[in-house]
């Protein structure tokens, strides 16, 4: 196809279907405000001509024709409240690592504070172990509200996981918390609650969306199978935890086979296939890339729906948003692995009427995979879990302490003590002859 060039008015030839070569614009990367106004000033004056990325056209530009690329969402992976204001990222990913984290802190203590003085407060009589439970789902609440202040878009919030193997408990504790935002006026849409994708986690899930129109982010998706059983429950969100995916393929395959980080590595093929799954079918659910090692990884992947970054990537992409390539057009895509395995895919799934379980429908490999990923996570958080209540715990004694505390009743006592320490003393000196 014969076009004029943007820099030089002749004719030189392009190919009219961009092809993929191997260069550092594939994926997704960090991208300054200044090379996205040139992105898209590319886009709007020369999408007639667009024009080989690898061109002279395009290296003289200094950057690559915008098309076909899109914004990509940043989710602080962060409970610190700072952090979240001065990146200016669109949402925030609240998990039970990143609080545990911070839990020592002034910041997060005070949260903990204001929880339990409003719990007790409204429930005068109860028991410790009432109170715990009550003030950890208030306390969420209070850090869920104070973050969605320093985000424009959603905060992603969680709930007990040690819950992860109970359907209705998890189902309950959901509600009760959307119906604490509910009653601060807070829309629907900027509240997502986390469940963990076990199997009780995505029936609850599918409960929760249909019945009472809440958000669910299903986290800890390990498969293209997997997440289409997460899908056919309706959830709003689903997260790839990319590191420990990862991790597994290479560890299987230690001594055998090395797998670069490439487009070919299993890992980067597992989590792509299933953006492309939700992109053929034109799904309304967000797939959020969480566990980045580093931006190796995620240059890899193509047509991300959301990253969440912890505090160091963020610190690294000062000034900067996140650019991906939606790669429809290219020619040579739809031959891709992960994209073939998206195209054979079923759609709509039917894992949730499997009669021996979501589990036994999925191959032997992608249950080992979950196994390896969904229940050693499950079992850190356990322990963060464990850290966060402890301090709740400790916070509730000393309240409790205080409410119970008779001023009057303690200054008598110290009179008294006073007194007979004064008697003594006087005693002491009378008996004691004189020099």
């Amino acid at each position: 196809m014969t076009v004029p060039s943007a820099t030089t008015g002749e004719c030189v030839h392009h190919p009219q279907t961009p092809r993929r070569t191997k260069y550092h614009w594939q994926g997704t990367y960090p991208i300054s405000r200044e090379d996205k106004v040139k992105l898209d000033l590319w886009m709007s004056t020369h999408y007639e001509a667009l024009p080989e990325p690898s061109s002279n056209e395009a290296k003289e530009m200094g950057v690559v024709p915008s098309f076909p690329y899109k914004d990509v969402p940043i989710y602080g992976d962060t409970a610190d409240i700072m952090a979240l204001y001065l990146r200016g990222v669109w949402g925030c990913l609240l998990t039970p690592k990143n609080v545990s984290d911070l839990i020592d802190t002034v910041g997060i203590r005070y949260h903990v504070w204001v929880a339990t003085k409003k719990v007790l407060e409204r429930f005068p009589q109860g028991s410790r172990t009432l109170y715990v439970r009550l003030v950890l789902r208030q306390f969420l609440f209070e850090l869920g509200l104070a973050m969605l202040g320093a985000v424009k878009g959603p905060v992603v919030i969680f709930i007990d996981s040690r819950l992860h193997d109970c359907k209705a408990a998890m189902v309950d504790e959901a509600r009760a918390l959307v119906d604490l935002f509910d009653r601060a006026d807070v829309r629907r849409w900027r509240v997502v609650i986390t469940l963990p994708a076990t199997e009780d986690g995505i029936r609850a899930a599918r409960e929760l969306t249909k019945q009472y129109s809440i958000g669910i982010h299903l986290s800890m998706v390990t498969s293209l199978a997997h997440a289409c059983a997460c899908i056919e429950a309706g959830a709003t969100m689903l997260s790839m935890n990319v590191a420990p995916i990862m991790t597994w393929f290479e560890k299987k395959d230690a001594g055998e086979v090395e797998h670069p980080i490439t487009p070919g590595h299993p890992g980067i093929k597992t989590i792509q296939s299933c953006i492309n799954y939700i992109r053929q079918n034109s799904l309304n659910t967000s797939l959020l890339v969480t566990d980045i090692r580093d931006w190796d990884e995620l240059n890899q992947l193509d047509g991300i729906g959301a990253a969440a970054l912890n505090q160091n990537l963020l610190n690294q992409i000062l000034m900067c948003g996140l650019t991906t390539w939606s790669p429809e057009i290219m020619e040579d895509y739809a031959f891709s692995p992960a994209c073939r395995c998206a195209r054979e895919a079923k759609y709509p799934s039917d894992f949730l009427n499997q009669a021996r379980g979501i589990g036994m429908a999925l191959s032997a490999g992608d249950r080992s995979l979950l196994s390896s990923v969904v229940y050693i996570r499950l079992g850190q958080n356990k322990v963060f879990m464990e850290k966060i209540e402890d301090v709740i715990r400790k916070e509730v004694g000393r309240r409790l302490y205080v409410d119970a505390f008779d001023p009057h009743a303690y200054s008598m006592a110290v009179r008294r003590r006073r007194l007979a320490a004064k008697t003594q003393t006087s005693l002491t000196g009378a008996a004691t002859p004189a020099p």
